[in-house]
């Protein structure tokens, strides 16, 4: 790692960052989507709630004293004492709002100061870890390093001091730099005894014994230096709780709630960024500006983010009943554990694209993994309905699940709702009774969901046949009319051709067209689940029948056997149940030859969820918990066959899993693209000066921006190369940016780094960017892979791939130049080669049937004063003489127009056009999209 760079970049970041503290906006939470034609869920009670009680802001029944056998720590006692969580203040951000009470029954340690650039050194030779931290000096704390870096610090100490590891993973993947940027199955362990990452909680309360930030290195003597730890100390013991650095917890952020949780650790999950809580203060703020209620930076901080003003100090202690809470305010101290990897699940049945939705019986909640996450976890929804056997549907976003069980007679509900954190969405079926639902496709595409109206016991014909199978449609996230298919209520699933049904609970029912027949001899079977592959092979559970017994070869107990049976009731396997445990709630998973069970100890708990492969008997552990019960196991399906089969992991994934959000934005843009590739007529391609400048929302033909941050020529023309030109059939005009300050950059910049890493630009290459047409179910295939968010729909894709902005002006009398006017000779080559290329570009295109735009983007005017064409340098004449290149090009090529909106400052887009020096704002682009459809309505006619 440069380290002069990086501390070069931390000064510059961290002025603007000190200027800007006091005039951003914070971010609101979106607002949740209220349930339609259903009950609306109760909230929760609170975990505790002190009647009268008066909470001190100050935990003054806190006792903080040197720990006596970990010597770099201080041993921290709440004795009665809360930590008091966010604020109701009116400077206080959204995050950051309402004030929460945590009441910590336990005691734990926490380091007296940040983890030293030599304490982490020491540790990494003993590990043998790549990662060069950045360090002022050795007693500075240690930071340029990731939050993954720090919690394997955190393991690697406990390792060395004789304890158990608190977190655990798959597998580990690292940058250039050696900075961990991704932990494959990363699972927080609470319960262990072991050194990790302090819980928000546990920082505040021993921060708010004796908080005083003007007693830290801050903007007003720090000079924007690191110092050594411990320059300052507090009356309670601590260093530098306030000041120097900023400090990572082990809290994902989430939400607050007017209440008191007790051993609260954070959300479950960091959301849509995978954001962490930080907490602190830094040298670049003022003491007014550190308070105990901030819990981030102006940038969010991911688990991947490196800055060079974040680090961390170590805490140490079990958490004995530790508490979630999800962003809806709903408190889980029973979470799952994943026990699989995605490599695990992709060597399982193919893919990762995969999900699994079960019940944790311990909370109540519906809870789900999404195993092609960058951090799986287990994720619960929480509210108070009850929920039993959820179903995913067939293309893996929506769950269905009911209120009623199998086996139990009564009424139940049924309910759909997104496969999401929230649990948005939520519908009800509008009828008397409705249970154990199960989407179904039928052969003209249309989704539907079978139920009964009654799951109860099964063994008598007359109360079996007063009951009924149901079918409702399914669409649009609303239910159609039901319909009633037969007589009899056979729950455990319907064949692709309607012609066959099964139920289980005591007796295994067959209706076969029409016709009811009972297998097994009459024995005891339940759990019965009909296969989806048009094999009509039955799945169930028996009690040690002697048909079992006898195709086993040998006696077992009650549901020791996972067994099948062919289309005529003969059973062809029987998969014995790992030593210790029995099966329950067996279903067929959603591909091949894999069924998906919980196992049951010998105490009768439900801890587990297994895939078992049928094919070879074997096991794989999903998940693990108290009690967990009736899993569903979704695989997205592959469109194409034999030959043709698509690489579900590659076709599409425009994305890798370390990159941000600017990178996310490429991947939605691509799957616009593929959406629109054969009616879109415009398309504009550049950098984030194109992404911010033309509106296709208000072109009068069907257009896409397909503008992105991070821009240049190659990256340009890669796109405009492999996937414009060979696949675009109706386009009409290609607006082209030329922007000669970008076209001195190396091949390999930004985003054509981009095409060299994620699966789905390498997939497309190997398969010559399918320039001879693309496989069956390609498009279908990028729009399961790359969904669109509510946050994707607000920036991105109601403005077909345009990202507005708001406007602060061209940025002032002296604009930003980032980079030196004079060129060295490789600048100058690579400037030249762009040139050429686009030139080449040009030419290639002449017989293609559509004509190119070359439009040059307006910058700041007052760049006019000085000797640079833009932000990003190169000569002013340099420019001129470029542009005059281009112009002749125009008389060359009859289907090439240049554009020029810059006018080299002399534009007329005003300072409430601007976003900054070299980008337009909304209204600067409702200007220049006018403009550029006024052109082209011109050239059509």
């Amino acid at each position: 790692m440069d380290r002069f760079r990086l501390f070069s970049l931390w000064n510059r970041v961290w002025i603007v960052h000190a200027l800007l503290l006091a005039l951003l906006a914070a971010c609101s939470n979106s607002v949740m989507e209220e349930p339609q034609e259903a009950q609306e869920p109760q909230e929760p009670q609170d975990a505790e709630t002190p009647a009268d009680t008066v909470l001190p802001e100050v935990p003054a029944f806190a006792l903080v004293e040197v720990d006596s056998v970990h010597s770099e720590m201080m041993r921290v006692s709440p004795n009665g004492a809360m930590a008091i969580l966010g604020s109701d203040g009116p400077l206080a951000k959204a995050n950051e709002k309402p004030r929460m009470r945590v009441k910590l029954d336990y005691d734990f340690s926490l380091g007296e100061h940040e983890v030293t650039c030599l304490e982490f050194k020491r540790l990494s030779d003993v590990e043998y870890w790549s990662v060069e931290p950045v360090c002022e000096s050795d007693s500075a704390p240690v930071v340029g390093i990731s939050f993954y870096d720090a919690i394997l610090y955190a393991n690697a100490y406990s390792r060395v001091n004789g304890y158990d590891t608190v977190y655990t993973y798959f597998k580990q993947l690292n940058d250039a730099n050696g900075n961990c940027t991704y932990l494959e199955g990363l699972t927080f362990h609470p319960e262990v005894n072991g050194y990790r990452l302090p819980t928000e909680a546990e920082w505040v309360l021993a921060a708010s014994v004796a908080w005083d930030p003007s007693q830290s290195w801050n903007a007003t003597n720090a000079e924007l230096k690191i110092h050594e730890v411990c320059s300052f100390r507090d009356s309670a013991g601590f260093c530098d709780l306030a000041g120097n650095v900023l400090e990572l917890t082990n809290d994902w952020l989430g939400t607050f709630r007017d209440t008191t949780v007790v051993d609260y650790v954070g959300a479950p999950v960091g959301g849509v960024l995978r954001e962490k809580v930080v907490k602190g203060g830094m040298v670049a703020q003022q003491p007014s500006d550190m308070n105990l209620y901030s819990r981030g930076d102006v940038y969010a901080v991911t688990v991947s983010s490196i800055a060079g003003y974040i680090g961390f100090r170590l805490a140490l202690g079990a958490i004995p009943h530790a508490t979630w809470m999800d962003n809806r305010g709903y408190a889980s101290d029973g979470q799952a554990s994943v026990r699989a990897s995605s490599a695990d699940i992709r060597r399982l049945v193919g893919t990762v694209r995969a999900k699994l939705a079960f019940r944790n019986d311990r909370t109540g909640n519906l809870a789900f993994v999404d195993y092609r996450e960058g951090v799986v976890n287990a994720v619960e929804i929480s509210d108070t309905l009850p929920v039993y056997h959820p179903d995913i549907s067939p293309d893996g976003m929506k769950v269905a699940f009911c209120t009623g069980i199998e086996g139990v007679k009564g009424g139940s509900a049924l309910y759909v709702r997104n496969l999401d954190a929230d649990g948005s969405g939520l519908v009800k079926l509008d009828v008397e009774s409705a249970a154990i639902p199960r989407w179904y496709v039928d052969g003209r595409g249309d989704t539907s969901i079978i139920y009964v109206d009654d799951a109860g016991d099964n063994s008598g014909d007359a109360e079996f046949f007063s009951r009924a199978t149901w079918k409702v449609p399914f669409s649009a996230g609303k239910f159609g009319k039901p319909k009633k298919l037969f007589d009899g209520a056979y729950h455990g699933g319907l064949s692709p051709d309607g012609r066959r049904a099964v139920s289980g609970a005591k007796r295994l029912r067959v209706n076969v067209d029409g016709r009811d027949e009972v297998w097994l001899g009459g024995a005891q079977a339940c759990n019965a689940s009909l296969s989806g592959d048009g094999t009509d092979r039955t799945l169930f559970l028996d009690f040690g029948s002697e048909p079992g017994r006898k195709f086993a070869g040998t006696k077992y107990g009650v549901h020791e056997r996972l067994l099948v049976a062919d289309s005529g009731g003969r059973i062809v396997a029987a998969v014995p149940a790992p030593s210790g445990y029995s099966f329950d709630h067996s279903e067929w998973a959603g591909w091949g030859n894999v069924a998906v069970v919980t196992l049951v100890n010998v105490g009768g708990a439900h801890g587990k969820i297994a895939a078992v492969n049928l094919d070879d008997s074997s096991v794989v552990e999903l998940v693990e918990a108290e009690e967990l019960w009736h899993p569903c196991l979704w695989v997205m399906a592959n469109p194409a066959t034999g030959s043709n089969s698509l690489d579900l992991d590659s076709a599409g994934v425009y994305r890798d899993i370390v990159y941000g959000p600017d990178e996310r934005a490429m991947s939605l843009k691509m799957r616009m693209f593929w959406d629109m590739k054969d009616s879109v007529e415009m398309i504009a391609i550049g950098s984030s000066r194109t992404e911010r400048a033309v509106d296709p929302s208000r072109m009068s033909m069907r257009s896409l921006n397909f503008g992105y941050v991070g821009g240049d020529m190659w990256a340009t023309l890669y796109l405009a190369d492999n996937y414009v030109v060979p696949h675009a059939s109706h386009l009409k005009y290609l607006v082209f940016e030329i922007s000669p300050d970008l076209m001195k950059n190396a091949r390999y910049f930004r985003m054509t780094s981009v095409y060299n890493q994620a699966p789905g630009f390498i997939y497309d290459m190997n398969h010559g960017f399918w320039k001879d047409g693309l496989p069956q179910g390609f498009v279908s295939v990028v729009d399961e892979n790359v969904r669109y968010t509510a946050a994707d729909s607000a920036d991105y894709v109601n403005t077909r791939g345009m990202l507005k902005i708001e406007a602060h002006g061209w940025g002032g009398e002296n604009p930003e130049i980032l980079r030196d006017t004079v060129m060295p000779d490789y600048l100058n080559e690579l400037f030249a080669s762009s040139v050429d290329s686009v030139t080449a570009f040009i030419d290639s295109t002449a017989d293609k049937g559509f004509k190119i735009i070359g439009l040059v983007y307006p910058q700041s005017p007052e760049y006019a004063n000085t000797g640079a064409f833009g932000r990003h340098g190169i000569k002013r004449s340099l420019a001129m003489e470029t542009f005059a290149y281009f112009d002749s090009l125009s008389r060359v090529y009859p289907h090439f127009v240049l554009v020029d909106e810059n006018q080299f400052g002399l534009h007329g887009y005003t300072d409430s056009m601007a976003n900054d020096f070299d980008h337009l704002s909304t209204a600067g682009a409702e200007r220049l999209t006018d403009r550029l459809d006024s052109l082209l309505k011109a050239l059509d006619r």
